[in-house]
């Protein structure tokens, strides 16, 4: 056979793969393997699910919890209207009227029928890992109608699937309304780009339709996840804006198709509102909202700059370099106008924007000590997606922007917008770095005025080369760049929306691969051409490390992760709590009250089926604060008792936990102007090998750290020190033990590099109890059990307990059982935990614990109605009388 021969028989044996329906064979299995493992790998912590004490399953999400009473309850014929018992007693709470529960009555009602072992509760643990695989499916499309690549919706959609930050909403369990939104986020998002992709070739007819879709897929996104919402309606309205200026023909009837078609939208996604249950107001008032506000700003700026344009083209001063201005201020004056025909405030409105851009979550105590609520910063996320991955992602960005500049004909034009773009998704994205950094740390005046100067100066540009040259740019730049907006404010608003953000930085990803290949195709210079083949080469085999891990190295990647935290998966009810939920339900009254911090309300109310003050929805945030600090940290008995009297309070629940949220209830619990309640308790550890046997008996030492909560005077000699709030600590403490007990307890302090020493006036142990010295710094040391190196030391830790600390609720009862008789009237009636007892074992250790609350022998006691109040000031209550004066 010759040459020619041979290659003819080579190509023709390749030439199948250039078949389309091939490639899409080859692209379903694909991505059929990819969807049925990352399902299979979510459905592997199902067996940690079942309650112990009943065999039916529990969840990993404390609002999960919620949403299944809310089911149960629709199943059992109850109105969603009716006022819900089990919450906020007082409040006349009604149910939530979200899809999630009713969805899963739906899919109960079609299923057990026919198999009469799928119970409710096994159909809400699953419903995640269902979510997921229709979102990835729909996520897949969304890819592919972005790229037209059958590539790129594979390699993002394998990234999505197998990231650990996507599995924390959408694993088995976890069935909160995330898993749900998501589906119709991505979904809405697929009809949108649907929308204005081809957008000249549409008739008026399809394009009615089209925008009635949108609104459609709005209203569902509302309807199955209202805080997911939030994104669509700032994103819709900008990709609109941006797509205004760049995408739509100039012509008349393109540009009534495009006004007719976001007033459909916005239209139609007002008025499906009551097939939801919800008024049109509902809506509405989210579209006159911080959130919101975009979506008329967009319909109004495009209704006039189009009258503008065509209606009073005759006039001399309306130019397109002057007409956008006068666009813009008359869209301003329409829209103070209208906001404050609707009651609106357009300056606290504009100061609110303002704010959200800095705190997406807003600064309230509850926002900024809920841990899935803090603001994370940069290497948090880098440190989730993998420092490799996030600069492959900032490279798409930048490529992204390049991209955008095509359409610029001018060259010098050209070069400016992508130096601003550059300086701008850089101002974005990394003025929140590092709390280590003293410049980008979010707060700093420089971080600020970077951030703020980064859309200011992106912004302006965008108007400039608008009234400069007409410049056209693709639908997918216009998407991914109102898409990229939106996220890159969101990856410095909470913890848990990291969860909206990382299907976003995949696009993105993938996006940069994608484009480096089509440079490289295009490219007519033979070293360009190879330098982006290589580019290409390696930043896909980077993906695929970070997915499958290195088998080089024997690192792991998300992969691996993946299944180790998805089969690893338990429920927030552990046994503690399973067993704590089954004595509640077999010993106590069906009409009793529990009070304990929020956190726990939903899981109380869903296992133990009683009724609970506070609660996870936290409808009532002024009465966390009450709860805080007039319960929990306070260290004057009265004002708990009185506070349990007024609520009804039947029993009083601490969670092992509270120990270590002492920080977040205590900051919660200050008062207006004055910090005196915020503090934490932390643990000092012995080890062994430090201690110092001597004939009285044995010194240990403690270490650790505690930075002070308050301003420190030391007496030694004669001689005072102050050592300030700021920078001072205590970095460990010795106790001298003897047969006889303990000698006091010296503490070792440090300013300034400077070390001082000084007796601490009280001790706890589990021997003698509570020791006090008389003389020294007024704060106790808690000694207790640690397990270090599989062995039990009885006094193995201890915890400082400050001024502020040592005679709060908390420590006194959870720590110390009530060892000064303060709280005669709480009796403890449960201790469930594995092991009855607090020790130390890689943090702070200990049962369940329930006391019965008896109000009626707090005879002394008075009701305070005041503690019924759903608002006030933080310590309004601090001088009111709590006990009767005889």
């Amino acid at each position: 056979m010759g040459s020619d021969e041979l290659t003819d028989t080579i190509k023709l044996n390749f030439d199948f793969l250039k078949n389309k329906k091939f490639q899409w064979g080859i692209v379903i299995v694909l991505f059929l393997f990819i969807l049925i493992s990352s399902f299979s790998i979510r459905l592997s912590g199902l067996p940690n699910l079942v309650d112990k004490t009943t065999g039916h399953y529990v969840f990993a999400d404390p609002d999960a919890f919620y949403e299944y009473r809310v089911a149960a309850a629709i199943l059992s014929g109850t109105s969603l209207d009716s006022i819900d018992p089990m919450r906020n007693p007082g409040m006349n709470l009604t149910y939530t009227t979200e899809m999630l529960p009713k969805a899963l009555v739906f899919v109960y009602k079609i299923i057990n029928p026919l198999n009469n072992s799928i119970t409710l509760d096994l159909i809400d643990v699953l419903y995640p890992p269902v979510a997921f695989a229709i979102s990835l499916i729909i996520f897949f499309v969304l890819c592919w109608y972005l790229s037209k690549s059958k590539t790129f919706a594979i390699l993002a959609s394998l990234m999505l699937a197998y990231s650990p930050s996507f599995l924390g909403r959408t694993g088995v369990g976890v069935s909160s309304h995330e898993a749900l939104g998501i589906i119709f986020f991505f979904l809405a998002f697929l009809v949108y780009f649907i929308s204005l992709s081809d957008f000249h070739k549409k008739s008026i007819q399809r394009i009615s339709l089209f925008g009635i879709f949108v609104g459609i897929a709005l209203g569902f996104s509302f309807f199955s996840w209202s805080g997911g919402s939030n994104f669509i309606v700032i994103i819709f309205p900008v990709s609109s804006l941006v797509y205004y200026f760049f995408g739509v023909n100039d012509e008349k009837n393109e540009k009534k198709k495009f006004i007719l078609f976001n007033f459909l939208w916005i239209i139609s996604s007002i008025l499906i509102m009551p097939l939801f249950g919800y008024s049109l107001d509902l809506m509405f008032g989210k579209y006159l909202s911080n959130f919101g506000m975009m979506v008329p700003f967009s319909a109004i700026f495009i209704l006039v700059d189009f009258l503008f344009e065509y209606s009073f083209k005759t006039l001399k001063i309306l130019s397109r370099k002057t007409r956008i201005f006068y666009s813009f201020v008359g869209t301003f004056i329409l829209g103070f106008l209208a906001l404050f025909a609707f009651g609106k405030n357009p300056i606290d409105l504009i100061l609110g924007i303002y704010s959200q851009l800095l705190h997406p979550f807003g600064t309230s105590r509850i926002n900024l000590t809920v841990a899935y609520f803090s603001q994370p910063y940069l290497t948090s996320l880098i440190a989730q997606v993998g420092s490799t991955i996030f600069w492959i992602f900032f490279l798409g960005l930048l490529v992204l922007g390049f991209e955008f500049a095509r359409g610029i004909k001018i060259k010098k034009d050209k070069l400016y917008f992508i130096l601003i773009w550059i300086f701008s998704i850089s101002g974005i994205l990394f003025s929140r770095y590092s709390p280590s950094s003293q410049i980008l740390n979010g707060v700093s005046f420089i971080s600020q005025l970077f951030y703020y100067s980064s859309f200011l100066i992106l912004g302006g540009s965008l108007i400039w080369l608008y009234s400069k040259e007409k410049i056209s740019v693709d639908i997918e730049s216009i998407f991914l760049f109102s898409w990229m907006i939106i996220m890159l404010i969101s990856m410095r608003s909470a913890v848990r929306v990291i969860f909206m953000v990382v299907p976003f930085i995949f696009v993105i990803t993938t996006y940069f691969v994608l484009k480096t290949w089509k440079y490289a195709i295009n490219s007519k210079e033979e070293l360009s051409k190879y330098f982006f083949y290589f580019v290409t080469i390696i930043c896909a085999i980077v993906i695929l490390i970070s997915v499958f891990g290195n088998p080089f190295s024997g690192t792991a990647g998300a992969y691996q992760s993946l299944s180790y935290s998805a089969k690893n998966t338990g429920s927030v009810a552990n046994q503690d709590w399973q067993n704590a939920m089954s004595w509640v339900r077999n010993n106590t009254s069906p009409d009793s009250v529990f009070l304990h911090w929020w956190d726990y309300g939903y899981l109380v109310q869903t296992l133990g089926n009683r009724t609970t003050v506070l609660d996870g929805g936290n409808a009532n945030a002024y009465g966390d604060h009450l709860a805080a600090r007039y319960v929990l940290t306070t260290p004057y008995p009265e004002t708990a008792k009185s506070f349990m009297k007024s609520h009804n309070v039947s029993y009083f629940l601490i969670d092992p936990t509270d120990i270590g949220k002492y920080s977040a209830y205590s900051s919660i619990g200050d008062a207006e102007n004055i910090s005196d309640r915020a503090s934490y308790l932390s643990t000092f550890v012995s080890d062994p090998k430090e201690t110092q046997e001597t004939i009285n008996g044995t010194t240990r030492i403690y270490r650790g750290g505690f930075a002070l909560d308050s301003d420190l005077v030391l007496t030694n000699n004669g001689k005072k020190s102050l050592l300030p709030k700021e920078g001072s600590a205590i970095f460990g403490f010795a106790v001298h033990e003897t047969n006889q007990g303990y000698a006091q307890p010296i503490g070792i302090y440090v300013y300034n590099s400077q070390q001082y020493q000084a007796p601490i006036r009280y001790l706890y142990s589990q021997n003698f109890g509570l020791v006090d010295f008389k003389t020294g710094i007024n704060a106790t040391i808690y000694l207790y059990p640690s397990v270090q190196n599989q062995k039990f030391d009885p006094d193995g830790a201890g915890i400082y307990l400050s001024e502020k600390t040592m005679n709060s609720l908390a420590v006194e009862l959870y720590l110390f059982n009530d060892v000064k008789n303060e709280y005669p009237e709480l009796r403890l009636v449960e201790e469930s935990g594995v092991y009855p007892l607090n020790f130390y074992y890689n943090g702070f250790m200990g049962p369940v614990r329930i006391w019965e609350v008896h109000t009626d022998e707090m005879e002394d006691i008075l009701v305070r109605d005041e503690f019924l109040r759903t608002s006030g000031s933080y310590g309004e209550f601090d001088n009111l009388t709590f006990k009767q004066l005889f």
